[in-house]
């Protein structure tokens, strides 16, 4: 099969990029979980509970969703997923930093991770594959 230029077919996948999509589509598995555990969970609590329960569990499914898109634009090197991939993560990073300042080592572990991420995403190599 021939491949026009830019296309991953004649570009060699970073492993890290391997590992990202691995993690990112895991990520989003997890959040679309949340989602729907947040739905039934709260639905116990009679109809208030129903109501947030419904918009909190609509949220988390709907970002799970874009964040499995997102993790296939980074697997086939799409420079728009990339981009969305950076943006969601410099905003991941501000609950963290919240997070840090209260000394929540939750938070601490995940702003470590953010900014390992925005790091990688921004190598030569890296950014290269997504053109």
């Amino acid at each position: 099969m021939t491949a026009s230029p830019g296309t991953t077919l004649d570009r060699v996948r970073p492993r890290g990029v391997k590992i990202l999509t691995a993690l990112y589509a895991l990520s989003a598995l997890l959040t679309i979980l949340g989602g729907v555990l947040a739905f039934g969970l709260l639905s116990l609590l009679g109809p208030l509970g129903t109501a947030i329960g419904a918009v909190v569990g609509a949220f988390l499914v709907a970002l799970g969703a874009v964040q499995l898109i997102i993790a296939w634009g980074l697997w086939k090197g799409r420079r728009w997923a990339r981009i969305l991939a950076i943006i969601l993560t410099v905003l991941g990073l501000i609950p963290d930093i919240i997070g840090s300042i209260a000394l929540n080592p939750l938070s601490m572990v995940g702003l470590l991770i953010n900014i390992v991420i925005l790091w990688y995403l921004f190598q030569p190599g890296v950014r290269a594959f997504y053109v």
